[in-house]
């Protein structure tokens, strides 16, 4: 009975070897254009699909009919086997009297449908649970509490596997170290549809006084010892002794084990490292454990160099140096140098004043890991930079530094990482801008009163930000999800000399779901910025550099880099006339044939931004592209500022999103996945205020509708948004092209 049941687990489990050896086609073989399930309620066709051998030609050579993907074929002996993989699969899974027909369907002399009728028939209940071995341990009932739910549950081994893993896990990370799995005894009743689980826990060691110590173990000591041979490089073992959390005296944890591999694995101090018990530690029955750290360390210094070309960022190079062990205590210092607009730009950035030039970023980055210990990780960076937003703003920053520190607050076994980040940043430097942007934003127009506004000065902000992810791949998830809040107050010196203040808020999340060669990803970020402390919107001076911002290749893909909300235009001549009745005022409106010299993105102060992306990797050979579609929406505004032609409020509603889809190409290469996109923007170019610029350099309001004598508006007065530039209509004029590193999000 045993031998038959492992051959027919061998065949359930052999799906994906069948497969690949089915995928080449003879001469004269019927190809499987269809797989499809009839029956199955309890299980999806997708979830059915990944146990078979059986599977359709692809989609993509399916739907393009130009010979491009895999091709699969009929074998019957393979369809009759696959039957039975699934009546296996329900069986692991509770449902001990399902039958399964399977039939082949002629589309065509060439092509085939493959059918499988399924009758689940009843499930098979749980009517006891008896767990043995764990009365002598306090956490028995933490332990048992998963196991003893089964009861009254459909009978599923693959999710009693998961729970006894789960329980041997807590176990131990809570001082029993060798524990082993459970003698597993169960019988089923396949006619009444009932089971029984009996499962009795033991340890490697044991004696008359049971198979777990009611007392859990403890570490006696711990024994570093430096196993580096000749091309090793140097680390204290006292140093690698602070990063471990491992210490006399704690409750052995195989939890602590993995926390101090990976802490000095991501301080690239140690290439090979492994945390055993000392072999005379062993003793069955022992309650204290000694450990041995054996390690051998990493090379202390790297130089990495790197070169690209984005859209937006043109040419780019950058370097980076790291010295690992600076002080002989673990203590990283990090050399950062990054270059854009090297060259090689395209039109649109040639035509964007603010990004002329080189941009830089100069750090170097002190990290003492051993300062307060394991989880706590302190560092200090001093930077400077020069950074432009495309049609936005341009930071240039001589000087400045950053506090930081990093705290993993995840509690042990809970979750998989909780990291805590808190910045304190200062920054002497200046933001140049588009002036009409000052204008709209600060009511600020006249030369000199910009000119105040760009000289340099300090920006302080400090940041709390806490993130979490279950991701499987940090370039490129296919399964999971993650989150990230982020909190910051700054402070920054207006014209007048006295500062001004301002929070902001962000909350991002991304879930992303496997579906066969498929990936569904989605996310919805949301920002806003604030009065300090409280939830009134921020009307005021807010520095353009830390005011929200959509629209490129990471956000709503239809619209350029930041252009999607506020906009300010500078036209290139106006119109002048005169009003009845307003006491003498001379009204300047867009001229007619005017056209637009400039145009830049203001920010807002409320930002939202949702999209959902399909992504399909393609068939051997060509299994390192991947075809995506995507959605993407958002929509930037500023709360209690935005006036109409009446001077009135305007209020923002969901309407006002814009949604724009797209498509795209993905290449897998070394350095990540390189991303071709094209969004579609049906809206065309959004509404904005409209300034002219003369002789004088006074900018004036010549948005329709404004009621401001010669243009020129008062204290407290924003010119309306109500002008938007002809524009041509045709499809190639509404897409937007996007070239990046790395998937969207």
């Amino acid at each position: 009975m045993t031998g038959r049941l492992l051959a027919l687990l061998a065949i359930a489990g052999a799906p994906a070897i069948a497969a690949a050896q089915g995928a080449s086609c003879d001469y004269g073989d019927r190809e499987v254009m269809k797989v499809g399930f009839s029956g199955n309620h309890k299980f999806s066709g997708s979830e059915l699909s990944q146990a078979i051998a059986t599977q359709p030609t692809s989609w993509f050579r399916r739907t393009a009919g130009i010979g491009l993907g895999e091709k699969q074929c009929l074998d019957t002996l393979e369809v009759h086997r696959d039957a039975l993989r699934i009546r296996i699969y329900y069986r692991l899974r509770g449902y001990y009297n399902t039958e399964v027909h399977d039939s082949v369907v002629e589309l065509s002399a060439k092509a085939v449908q493959v059918r499988f009728a399924i009758d689940e028939g009843p499930p098979t209940i749980v009517d006891s649970v008896a767990i043995g071995g764990l009365d002598s341990i306090a956490r028995r009932v933490p332990v048992q509490k998963p196991l003893l739910a089964f009861k009254g549950k459909v009978f599923s081994r693959v999710a009693l596997q998961d729970a006894i893993d789960s329980a041997i896990v807590d176990l131990l990370d809570h001082g029993y170290p060798y524990v082993e799995r459970p003698l597993t005894d169960f019988a089923v009743d396949s006619t009444a549809h009932r089971a029984s689980i009996s499962l009795t826990f033991f340890q490697r060691f044991h004696d008359e006084a049971g198979p777990l110590p009611a007392v859990p173990a403890r570490i006696s000591s711990v024994t570093i010892e430096d196993a580096g041979g000749p091309d090793s490089g140097e680390v204290d073992p006292e140093t690698v002794r602070k990063l471990l959390f491992l210490r006399p005296g704690k409750i052995y944890s195989q939890e602590d084990i993995v926390s101090s591999q990976r802490e000095l694995y991501s301080l690239e101090l140690v290439r090979h490292m492994e945390i055993t018990p000392l072999p005379d530690s062993e003793e069955q029955t022992d309650t204290l454990i000694a450990m041995r750290v054996s390690y051998a360390a990493a090379k202390p210094h790297t130089l990495r160099l790197g070169a690209g070309w984005a859209t937006l960022d043109c040419l780019r190079a950058q370097g980076r140096y790291a010295d690992r062990d600076v002080f002989g205590g673990a203590e990283r210092f990090d050399f950062n140098a990054r270059l854009s607009h090297l060259g090689l730009c395209t039109k649109e950035v040639k035509d964007d004043p603010l990004s002329q030039g080189v941009n830089y970023y100069v750090s170097g980055t002190l990290r003492l890991p051993t300062l307060f210990g394991p989880r706590n990780q302190p560092s200090i960076t001093l930077f400077s930079e020069r950074t432009s937003e495309y049609k936005a703003y341009l930071r240039i920053t001589p000087i400045g530094g950053v506090l930081a520190f990093n705290r993993d607050l995840a509690p042990r076994g809970l979750l998989p990482g909780l990291p805590l980040t808190l910045t304190a940043r200062v920054e002497y430097g200046r933001t140049e801008a588009n002036p009409a942007v000052f204008c709209q934003l600060f009511n600020l127009c006249s030369p000199s009163d910009i000119d105040k506004l760009t000289q340099n000065d300090l920006l302080v902000v400090l940041g709390a930000g806490l993130s979490h992810s279950t991701t499987d791949n940090l370039l490129n998830a296919t399964h999971g999800s993650q989150q990230h809040v982020e909190f910051r107050w700054g402070s920054a010196q207006q014209d007048s000399g006295a500062p001004s203040h301002w929070t902001r808020l962000l909350g991002d999340a991304g879930v992303y779901k496997t579906i066969g060669a498929s990936v569904i990803a989605a996310r919805l970020q949301i920002a806003g910025l604030f009065k300090p402390w409280g939830f009134q919107p921020a009307t005021e001076f807010v520095p353009p550099e830390e005011r929200l911002y959509a629209g490129g290749p990471n956000s709503v893909r239809g619209f350029a880099q930041n252009l999607l909300g506020p906009l300010v235009y500078i036209v290139d001549s106006l119109h002048i006339d005169s009003m009845p009745g307003s006491g003498g005022k001379t009204i300047y409106t867009v001229s007619p044939n005017s056209k637009v010299e400039q145009f830049s993105a203001t920010g807002g102060n409320t930002q939202i931004v949702g999209t959902v992306e399909w992504r399909l990797t393609m068939p051997k050979p060509a299994n390192a592209l991947q075809l995506a579609l995507f959605v993407d929406a958002g929509y930037v505004w500023n709360r209690g500022a935005v006036m109409d032609s009446a001077g009135h409020t305007v209020q923002v509603n969901f309407s006002d999103i814009k949604v724009t889809p797209g498509m795209g190409v993905r290449y897998f290469s070394i350095i990540g996945p390189i991303r071709v996109d094209f969004g579609y923007n049906g809206y065309g170019t959004g509404f904005g205020a409209a300034y002219y610029s003369g002789a004088d350099q006074i900018l004036r309001c010549v948005s329709p509708g404004n009621t401001f004598d010669r243009g020129i508006a008062s204290t407290g007065e924003t010119c309306p948004v109500t002008y938007k530039p002809s524009q041509s209509n045709s499809f190639f004029r509404r897409l937007t092209f996007n070239f990046s590193i790395g998937q969207a999000f």
